[in-house]
């Protein structure tokens, strides 16, 4: 009897396996990736869509490879209903664990049900929001951030894929690949016929709108969209300029793509020392000394006010590419934005999509020694990323961290023995900042354009302003960055810009929102190296910060 039971359960267990399983808000945006919930995380009528999860297709994944396409490939279906009505979409791409499929045009909008077959099994149904228009573009790392997927056009033999390495000059044309646009007048499953889209599309490029002469389907791939404009004169030069495309009311996630002074030259960021490092075969050290005033008056019935100490240092060995990209070192050239997302809480220490993995070891903690205040050590941290971090001082008691360690100016130390040899940095230090309106800037509407000024005591620096929201509902959060040049006292943030980060709805359920203005001496950033590393650069910075709502 017990043989017979222990057979049943294996042959049960072995059944549900095999059971096709939609990952938990595993359908997304198959260019963007934007979480499920947040503003673009819709999937667009027509756009191409990936589906995670298990036991979903076959062992050895398929590409499609000629037209008409069909509602079953290699024995995947996928079913999207709302109530009487059902709808196949369209497999192009399937594997155990991923799907990519088209979203026919004709799925009725709103919220449907999507289920997944595969050799007769179906999954439990998945909920997906289907909207008019959901841009997403394309970039290289296949995962919604960094360099997008760009063409040069150079001529119609010579259209090189932009990089840093390549990069398109200001007047040039350029086609972004992209993908949920809209509906099209014609099939879904037949090989696109060329023609503009009947929407409104803008792209943004730094900041600066580009002059579009195409907007619609490639005819080389359904689903696909391919957005041709031409980089207006006025845009940025970097290696990592924002880009964003607009489609009705759907904005894109933001790729970047880099400008030179001359086309097919080699990008720079004469403002940012970390961007030679990011992109250069190398074992890289970066460390980042931050003094925060924080502000608290969201959710909670006493203001809480706190200055705090913090070192952060991260050991990587990474490749050299002509699209590499660091998500928390690539800045945006001064007077542009850049906006990130990802699944988790960015301010309880998820890590943004980019972060790179393969860690080096510096020893068991890192030495924080100054002046004044004494001795801290820095230890070991495996979130947002493996590396080093720690709070080494703060004017609230009960934080058990003492007084604020960063004494000025340059009499703080930082020192490293170990795997990677040894090292002793002194980071410059700067001017605290004035920003008068931070008291009473306790909303953020963002439906219009907002201007957010402060006082800059350091002129030489560039100073930046970072907002991060995070909606406990959907489990996500967004991530703006903006950068000024020295001198400057405005951010202007254009709703466009604004409209991805999510809604904060004033209740207390974990959902928080949190502004900040800092000023960040990127030109005074100290190197320094070791016997085990090639290069590496050590930045003090000073931020605050406060709570904000969203609307």
């Amino acid at each position: 009897m017990f043989s017979r039971l222990a057979l049943l359960a294996s042959v049960a267990g072995l059944l549900a396996a095999q059971t096709p399983v939609i990952t938990y808000r595993g359908v997304l945006n198959a260019a963007s990736l934007a979480p499920p919930g947040l503003p673009n995380g819709g999937i667009a009528r027509g756009g191409i869509f990936t589906i995670f999860g298990s036991d979903i297709g076959p062992a050895t994944p398929a590409t499609v490879n000629e037209f008409p396409l069909a509602p079953v490939f290699q024995g995947v279906s996928i079913t999207v209903s709302q109530g009487g009505t059902s709808v196949s979409a369209i497999p192009i791409f399937v594997s155990a664990n991923q799907i990519n499929a088209i979203l026919p045009s004709g799925v009725p909008l709103g919220t449907v049900s999507m289920r997944v077959g595969f050799n007769g099994r179906l999954s439990a149904p998945a909920a997906v929001e289907v909207v008019e228009n959901a841009p997403g573009i394309f970039a290289i790392s296949s995962g919604g951030y960094g360099p997008a997927v760009v063409q040069n056009f150079n001529s119609a033999t010579d259209q090189p894929v932009n990089s840093l390495d390549t990069s398109a000059a200001r007047g040039q044309v350029i086609t972004i690949w992209a993908t949920g646009l809209g509906k099209v007048p014609f099939a879904d499953n037949v090989a696109p016929t060329a023609q503009n889209l009947d929407v409104a599309v803008t792209v943004t490029i730094g900041e600066h709108d580009a002059l579009r002469s195409y907007a619609g389907r490639s005819p080389c791939c359904a689903g696909v969209d391919q957005i041709v404009v031409r980089i207006p004169d006025d845009a940025p030069l970097g290696c990592y300029v924002p880009l964003r495309v607009k489609a009705g009311n759907g904005v894109s996630n933001t790729a970047t793509m880099a400008i030179a002074s001359t086309a097919g030259a080699k990008c720079s960021d004469s403002f940012n020392p970390f961007s030679s490092l990011i992109r250069n075969t190398r074992k890289q050290g970066f460390i980042l000394l931050d003094r925060i005033q924080n502000y608290v008056d969201s959710y909670i019935t006493t203001v809480e006010q706190n200055t705090t100490d913090s070192v952060r240092a991260y050991f990587v060995n990474r490749d050299a590419s002509p699209f590499a990209f660091d998500p928390q070192f690539s800045y945006p050239p001064p007077g542009s934005c850049t906006v990130q997302q990802t699944t988790g809480n960015l301010l309880r220490g998820a890590p943004l999509r980019g972060t790179p993995a393969n860690a080096l070891d510096a020893g068991a903690s890192l030495q924080l020694t100054t002046k004044f205040n004494g001795n801290a050590e820095i230890g070991r941290i495996t979130n947002p990323q493996t590396g080093y971090a720690a709070v080494v001082g703060s004017l609230r008691s009960s934080d058990g961290v003492g007084l604020l360690k960063l004494d000025f100016p340059d009499m703080t130390t930082l020192s490293f023995s170990g795997p990677l040899g040894s090292a002793s940095i002194q980071p410059n230090t700067a001017n605290l900042f004035a920003w008068a309106g931070r008291t009473p800037l306790d909303r953020l509407r963002r439906n219009v354009p907002q201007r957010i000024t402060f006082t800059p005591n350091d002129f030489n620096a560039v100073a930046a302003l970072s907002i991060v929201a995070y909606s406990a509902m959907h489990n996500a959060s967004t991530a703006l960055t903006c950068l000024a040049a020295p001198g400057a006292d405005t951010f202007s943030l254009s709703p466009d810009l604004l409209a991805n980060l999510p809604i904060s709805y004033g209740r207390p359920d974990g959902s928080l929102a949190v502004i900040g203005i800092g000023v960040v001496p990127l030109a005074r950033a100290v190197p320094f190296t070791s016997s085990g590393l090639d290069a590496g650069l050590a930045l003090f910075s000073q931020w605050q910060t406060r709570t904000v709502y969203l609307q």
